[in-house]
């Protein structure tokens, strides 16, 4: 009896977790149970090359497990326009990680990965508040053009103390650290507060690394269970220490910005940073006695989230467009040839100068597509229940537009692994739009940074190869992609000789 009875649950088990949970679902890549896809993915050099597999051996359309999580994998440009465009609201939703975020962080908030009415009120504020600061505009722009000055600057002494190498990829960091924390925070990192930087940079790498290994992935769902399994639980308390260490200097650094301003009438003043204006929000809607969802805890995850996405994307971005500069010497050396035609003199490149810039735009536009670093993209979720592509979903489900299988793709971009950037090129040498470049994701949950990002992606390569050779060091970059949250790229070292005009 016993025998019969443990073979039922046998045969139950491996149905339930083969065909049951999965009959609803687009067909995919066999999960095991709890384990989910973790094994499979490991047969892959890297993430985007089992979405890329999946693809064609499933179709446009896949189911992948994260853990217990199944997933559905959009691989399609037009499926991703319809579904996350066109009815967006349906789409925009995040998949609930409440338990992982108050076991990392102490508290479910941020902008990142929450939904909901908090969601549209923070991004409303968010698109409001650097539209006023001038994102796109004369403002930000000023910020970023410091940055690129102090480089400039910083390189030039290392050269003419003797210098042989410069540690570029280093360099680049500080100064998208310098922009992001005045955009937030109201000031920049200089040689009196650089070990500010490096701490937070180092507790933010820490953070993202141990946040992006497989285990952490698969036991996101149940983080404190998890948290008693063996070598789980070693992984999971390391990333729990992590968050609340990371955590910690954006409360204190928020502390320290309300003394600074408690002075102020905060009816009149004029906020100019992100901090100020939630602070100032905040007490206006206090003095109106309306419900609202400014509070100190929904600040503290909202300069986590901004801080940690904004400056370590752009930072690895560059650092990828850099890598392929000094790998592909004729590249650069088409981007001295317009610099010297359209510019001429040593001077600041500015973005009015953009449009006279095709190449260099180009050397952007295809930088963002080869660095793809987020294979995965946040994950979405439904926000009811819909049908999808003949799937009835109940609201919940976990959804992603899976870019790397855009960007990657041989149909839209021939030889993809090529650093190649007259791809965006028409036949007059002219930019040309290629709407399957989405490296900020598509739809309601695109990136709220997208314009600064590109803004400091063209300032800091323009003007670096405006004003120097970038040759390799004793190393030539590595390009080999080291996955985390996001792909990021070994620091590297080059020589800097200036140009002769």
């Amino acid at each position: 009896m016993l025998a019969i009875l443990l073979t039922l649950l046998f045969i139950g088990f491996w149905t339930y977790h083969l065909w049951w949970k999965r009959r609803n679902l687009p067909p995919g890549p066999v999960p095991l149970p709890f384990l989910g896809n973790s094994l499979q993915f490991k047969q892959f050099q890297s993430t985007e090359d089992a979405y890329i597999a999946w693809r064609k051996e499933y179709g446009d359309v896949f189911t992948f497990w994260m853990g217990d999580r199944p997933v559905i994998g959009v691989c399609n440009y037009d499926l991703m326009v319809e579904y996350f465009q066109k009815q967006g609201d349906k789409f925009a939703d995040r998949p609930d990680d409440e338990e992982l975020l108050i076991y990392a962080r102490g508290f479910f908030k941020g902008i990142i990965l929450i939904s909901g009415p908090l969601w549209k009120s923070q991004r409303r504020f968010a698109l409001h508040v650097m539209r006023d600061f001038g994102l796109g505009k004369d403002l930000m722009e000023r910020r970023v053009l410091e940055e690129c000055e102090s480089l400039l600057e910083n390189l030039e002494e290392e050269r003419t103390r003797g210098a042989k190498e410069v540690a570029i990829t280093a360099e680049v960091d500080r100064r998208i650290g310098s922009v992001i924390n005045s955009v937030l925070f109201g000031y920049r990192y200089n040689k009196e507060n650089i070990e500010e930087f490096e701490d937070l940079k180092k507790r933010s790498l820490a953070y993202l690394q141990t946040l992006g290994f497989p285990v952490v992935m698969f036991a996101r769902l149940r983080p404190k269970l998890y948290e008693k399994v063996p070598v789980v639980g070693r992984y999971m308390k390391l990333c729990q220490k992590l968050g609340y260490h990371l955590m910690d200097f954006f409360i204190q650094r928020i502390k320290d910005h309300m003394k600074e301003l408690e002075n102020e009438d905060m009816e009149t003043f004029e906020a100019n940073d992100l901090v100020a204006a939630f602070l100032k929000e905040k007490a206006r809607l206090d003095r109106l006695n309306e419900p609202h969802y400014f509070t100190l805890e929904q600040l503290n995850g909202f300069c986590f989230d901004i801080w940690v996405a904004g400056q370590e994307t752009t930072s690895n971005t560059i650092g990828w467009g850099l890598a392929y500069l000094v790998l592909n010497p004729e590249i650069q050396k088409k981007i001295h040839e317009e610099l010297d035609r359209v510019i001429g003199n040593q001077r600041l490149i500015t973005i009015a100068d953009r449009a006279n810039l095709n190449y260099v735009q180009a050397v952007c536009h295809e930088t963002q597509r080869i660095a793809n670093l987020l294979p995965t993209n946040v994950i979405h979720a439904t926000a009811e229940d819909v049908n999808f592509e003949g799937y009835n979903l109940s609201k919940g489900q976990a959804i992603t537009p899976l870019m790397s299988c855009i960007l990657y793709d041989e149909k839209i971009f021939p030889e993809p692994y090529k650093f190649d950037p007259t791809r965006f090129l028409d036949s007059e040498g002219k930019i040309q739009k290629v709407k399957e470049l989405i490296p900020f994701s598509i739809g309601k949950r695109q990136c709220l940074g997208e314009n600064l990002a590109r803004m400091e992606l063209f300032l800091f390569l323009a003007n670096l190869t405006h004003h120097y050779h970038i040759l390799p060091g004793a190393e030539l970059p590595d390009t080999t992609r080291h996955h985390a949250i996001t792909v990021h790229i070994k620091d590297f070292n080059v020589k800097i000789v200036p140009r002769d005009r």
